[in-house]
């Protein structure tokens, strides 16, 4: 699997969990305990799963999309251009943006085959309200590859990813190299209508 797989592997495993009222859980106990949920619900549900892929599209909306901010994420993937764009272009592009990383996300975690996963310490104090959860994927072959998630504490909503590193290498600075390449060729809209097009032939798939 490559590192890129890997990674996209892992974002899966992240799923909401709620602490009690009115506290909020240590983003790497958070971590930990919805990585374990989310294994345990794929291994109850793989041969469902294998029968029917699509299942893995509700599982991801239901478990990994609230936890994610992707609005923060679609504001640094797109970096200047968000700050010109219309508010229904940002609204079509978060929307495309989220599909797209559901898709991606389910057709990764197809690929888990019970590998390994390490939590290393958290350098951070949480209390800074942005923190970096390191973990380490162990392959079958024994190599590990390490996968850095950054996380910030939203008011009212609880830690939410917006970022995660897969070997050195970042998810946010990735798409938004490629997308700035397309819209400087193009235009956002083009880029946008691409997306909502894949989208539409993924679910028809």
């Amino acid at each position: 699997m490559s590192a890129l797989r890997v990674g996209l592997l892992a974002l899966c495993l992240l799923a909401p969990a709620w602490a009690a009222a009115g506290q909020v859980e240590d983003p790497q106990a958070l971590v930990k305990r919805t990585t374990e949920e989310m294994l345990a619900t794929l291994k109850a549900e793989r041969k469902l799963i294998d029968a029917e892929p699509a299942r893995l599209y509700d599982l991801v909306n239901q478990i990994i999309v609230p936890h994610f901010d992707f609005v923060a994420m679609s504001r640094w993937v797109l970096g200047k251009h968000w700050r010109t764009a219309t508010r229904k272009q940002k609204l079509r592009f978060v929307r495309a943006f989220r599909t797209l990383m559901v898709r991606t996300y389910a057709t990764a975690l197809l690929d888990y085959t019970d590998q390994e996963i390490r939590y290393l310490p958290l350098r951070e104090d949480p209390a800074s309200g942005d923190v970096t959860v390191r973990t380490e994927v162990i392959q079958p072959t024994g190599q590990p590859v390490a996968m850095h998630f950054r996380l910030h504490l939203r008011p009212k909503k609880g830690w939410k990813v917006y970022d995660v590193t897969v070997d050195g290498i970042s998810l946010v600075s990735n798409f938004r190299t490629s997308f700035a390449t397309e819209i400087r060729k193009s235009s956002l809209d083009a880029l946008i209508e691409r997306l909502e097009k894949r989208n539409t032939e993924g679910s028809t798939a």
